[in-house]
């Protein structure tokens, strides 16, 4: 009988559905790469203990979740969300049948590109956490692909749900008058971002036929959001490469690193 199942990528105790890594992003070649460099900007950005109770927006088939098995102690805590509803059985399947402290949830979201099927709209979930709960929470390239409608709405639930003094870090692009042109000059990366439409005097997408693909925000629009919603820029941006603009980048995407006072 023709063997039909997927084939899969070991990744610690995991194999993972090749098709499934592939919605998460990066593909095999950088899979185990991209995970290290991000617990990396954890531990050095918002800092990681055994001990922290942590949320995780964005996070596919656990790319970042796996190695946290290792680091989280058995009575720490993690919560995953994806809008992609595969992903979340897997992790649901695999991560939380062997790490019981491990949680994972779907938000059926609306997304032309990332979840087409989905039914509802990103202001109408509540993070599934108590107030005041969590130490740490980080999203990757996850204000990469949102309206502000749903940036401000997240950024409220994150000042809910953090404990004081608890800390976020969230990718983004910060778009100014000078990175435009170094990034249309430069084009470093393999999405052609050139964000040549401009939708509002502080918002910019790449592309206006999947507008969420890649959008990004003015400096000014992002100090406006993270201040209403309680939270406080704990530096600047991190500096991205993805532009070419900055000769000392920080990381590969622009980054904001939140503390809740």
């Amino acid at each position: 009988m023709l063997d039909t199942r997927p084939e899969t990528y070991r990744f610690h105790e995991f194999d993972i559905p090749i098709p499934l890594l592939n919605m998460t992003g990066g593909g095999t070649d950088t899979f185990e790469t991209i995970s290290k460099i991000h617990i990396a900007a954890l531990r050095k950005f918002i800092g990681l203990s055994w001990s922290d109770h942590v949320l995780e927006i964005g996070c596919g088939i656990g790319r970042d979740a796996i190695p946290l098995t290792k680091i989280l102690a058995p009575d720490a805590t993690y919560v995953g969300i994806d809008i992609i509803q595969s992903s979340i059985d897997f992790c649901q399947a695999n991560i939380s049948a062997r790490y019981g402290n491990f949680k994972f949830f779907h938000f059926d979201v609306s997304d032309k590109l990332h979840n087409p099927t989905g039914v509802r709209q990103m202001t109408e979930y509540s993070i599934p956490v108590a107030d005041h709960s969590l130490d740490k929470v980080f999203g990757w390239s996850v204000f990469t692909h949102m309206w502000e409608r749903d940036i401000r709405h997240y950024l409220r639930e994150f000042y809910r749900a953090l404990k004081p003094g608890g800390k976020a870090l969230l990718t983004c692009f910060v778009i100014t008058p000078a990175v435009l042109a170094k990034a249309r000059e430069t084009n470093l990366t393999q999405f052609n971002l050139r964000f040549e439409h401009q939708m509002n005097d502080h918002c910019w997408v790449n592309d206006l036929e999947f507008p969420l693909g890649a959008i990004g925000y003015s400096p000014e629009a992002f100090r406006s959001m993270v201040a209403d919603s309680g939270l406080v820029m704990q530096r600047d941006f991190i500096r991205g490469a993805w532009s070419g603009y900055y000769d000392d980048a920080e990381d590969g995407q622009d980054a904001l690193v939140l503390v809740r006072p």
